[in-house]
Protein backbone atom coordinates (compact mmCIF):
# COMPACT_ATOMS: atom_id res chain seq x y z
CA UNK A 1 0.00 0.00 0.00
CA UNK A 2 1.69 3.17 -1.10
CA UNK A 3 1.61 6.43 2.08
CA UNK A 4 -0.76 8.02 -0.37
CA UNK A 5 -3.54 5.38 0.28
CA UNK A 6 -3.73 5.81 3.86
CA UNK A 7 -5.13 9.27 3.52
CA UNK A 8 -7.79 8.17 1.30
CA UNK A 9 -10.79 8.40 2.77
CA UNK A 10 -14.84 6.77 2.18
CA UNK A 11 -18.31 8.76 2.26
CA UNK A 12 -17.76 9.18 5.94
CA UNK A 13 -14.26 11.13 5.75
CA UNK A 14 -12.94 7.76 7.29
CA UNK A 15 -9.40 6.30 6.19
CA UNK A 16 -7.80 3.06 7.13
CA UNK A 17 -6.75 3.83 10.49
CA UNK A 18 -10.08 4.38 11.47
CA UNK A 19 -11.89 0.95 10.89
CA UNK A 20 -8.41 -0.89 12.35
CA UNK A 21 -8.47 1.32 15.74
CA UNK A 22 -12.00 -0.05 15.52
CA UNK A 23 -12.17 -3.20 15.19
CA UNK A 24 -8.97 -3.25 17.59
CA UNK A 25 -6.35 -4.44 15.12
CA UNK A 26 -3.41 -3.29 16.84
CA UNK A 27 -1.05 -4.89 13.97
CA UNK A 28 -2.80 -3.04 11.39
CA UNK A 29 -2.50 0.47 13.23
CA UNK A 30 1.11 -0.09 13.90
CA UNK A 31 1.72 -0.89 10.25
CA UNK A 32 0.12 2.30 9.34
CA UNK A 33 1.23 4.87 11.16
CA UNK A 34 4.80 3.29 11.31
CA UNK A 35 5.40 3.50 7.93
CA UNK A 36 4.70 7.23 7.76
CA UNK A 37 7.31 9.84 8.53
CA UNK A 38 7.04 10.75 12.54
CA UNK A 39 9.16 13.90 12.08
CA UNK A 40 9.89 16.64 10.43
CA UNK A 41 8.30 20.38 9.60
CA UNK A 42 4.54 18.26 8.67
CA UNK A 43 5.07 14.47 10.23
CA UNK A 44 2.75 12.25 8.01
CA UNK A 45 2.37 10.22 11.35
CA UNK A 46 0.60 13.06 13.12
CA UNK A 47 -1.49 14.14 10.24
CA UNK A 48 -3.31 11.18 9.75
CA UNK A 49 -3.43 10.45 13.33
CA UNK A 50 -5.02 14.54 14.14
CA UNK A 51 -7.77 13.04 10.62
CA UNK A 52 -11.23 14.03 11.90
CA UNK A 53 -13.97 12.49 9.81
CA UNK A 54 -16.87 13.96 8.88
CA UNK A 55 -18.49 13.94 12.35
CA UNK A 56 -14.69 15.54 13.94
CA UNK A 57 -14.16 12.36 15.03
CA UNK A 58 -10.36 11.27 15.27
CA UNK A 59 -9.42 7.38 14.69
CA UNK A 60 -8.22 8.17 18.83
CA UNK A 61 -12.12 8.75 19.12
CA UNK A 62 -13.23 5.41 17.25
CA UNK A 63 -10.45 3.34 19.15
CA UNK A 64 -11.73 4.97 22.30
CA UNK A 65 -15.84 4.74 21.53
CA UNK A 66 -15.44 0.88 20.47
CA UNK A 67 -13.40 -0.07 23.65
CA UNK A 68 -10.06 -0.31 22.47
CA UNK A 69 -7.94 1.17 24.98
CA UNK A 70 -4.60 0.25 24.14
CA UNK A 71 -4.80 1.24 20.13
CA UNK A 72 -6.68 4.68 21.97
CA UNK A 73 -3.10 5.17 24.22
CA UNK A 74 -0.88 3.82 21.44
CA UNK A 75 -2.48 6.33 18.74
CA UNK A 76 -2.50 9.43 21.94
CA UNK A 77 1.26 8.87 23.02
CA UNK A 78 2.41 9.11 19.09
CA UNK A 79 0.34 11.93 18.82
CA UNK A 80 2.12 13.74 21.95
CA UNK A 81 5.39 12.56 21.46
CA UNK A 82 5.06 14.07 17.67
CA UNK A 83 3.25 17.12 19.40
CA UNK A 84 5.93 17.67 21.84
CA UNK A 85 9.15 17.70 19.01
CA UNK A 86 7.18 20.07 16.90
Amino acid sequence: MAHSDFFKTDSRGRTTLFYAAEIGDMETVKAIIYKLAGTGMSPQRLALINHKDKKGLTAIDIAEEAGNDEIAALLSSEKGRMEFFE
